[in-house]
């Protein structure tokens, strides 16, 4: 399962959009929102036009989409819950969802949600808890830490999990990745490297001169 780190952009465009919320929003020199004519109907015959925005805009769903925006702005600038949700025209609840699917680390699901592949409210259900978790367990302390493991086994540091592991665990590992590979990844990888021969020159063969030659025969 792919992972979100704890900056967790999923999509390109998210960081021009806290940029463009952070300025004017859409007030045009002479001091009225601007419009596109392609975005507005007329309603019915009494002359008021109401304005259509289609659900889907460049692969991503718009609600969900202003959601996570809205925790961009929470998460980069510190600005508040409810200044963020207005500022996006979102709400709370699906502020709340896309928070704790941001939180989560799950970028798969986050990207699901924002194309509108699920529903956000069910899928931020299913990790809600993991996200609380993650979140308190990155503000604790070493020892906080320290007691999580003890409590859950649950650490970060693979040294810690292995030297924690019973031996039965430790040769279910073994068996689970293979002995070619913890030789490979784990052993040969950890060898200091074999120190280069040094290969002595043997001095050149003086070649032999005429006297030598008749003293030899």
């Amino acid at each position: 399962m792919e992972l979100l780190n704890r900056a967790i952009p999923a999509v390109k465009t998210e960081t021009a959009d806290v940029r463009a919320l952070l300025h004017a929003r859409g007030v045009n020199g002479n001091g009225h929102a601007r419009v596109h004519a392609h975005e507005h109907v007329r309603n019915g015959g009494n002359g008021q036009h109401r304005r259509v925005r289609r659900q889907i805009h460049h692969g991503y769903r718009r609600a969900v989409r202003r959601a996570n925006t809205a925790v961009m702005l929470v998460e980069m600038t510190g600005m508040s819950v409810t200044e963020a949700v207005e500022c996006c025209d979102t709400n709370f609840p699906y502020f709340y969802a896309m928070q704790a699917l941001r939180q989560s680390g799950n970028v798969a699901l986050h990207n699901h949600v924002l194309k509108g592949d699920e529903p956000p409210l069910p899928a931020a259900k299913r990790v809600r808890n993991a996200a609380m978790a993650i979140t308190a367990y990155q503000k604790c302390s070493a020892l906080e830490r320290e007691l999580v493991r003890v409590a859950t086994g649950a650490t970060a540091d693979p040294v810690t999990m292995l030297l924690n592991l019973t031996s039965d665990q430790l040769v279910a590992a073994a068996n689970a990745l293979g002995l070619d590979w913890v030789w490979d990844h784990m052993i040969a990888a950890a060898m200091p490297p074999k120190p280069a021969k040094t290969v002595v020159a043997e001095p050149a063969t003086k070649p032999m001169t005429v006297t030598e030659v008749k003293t030899n025969a």
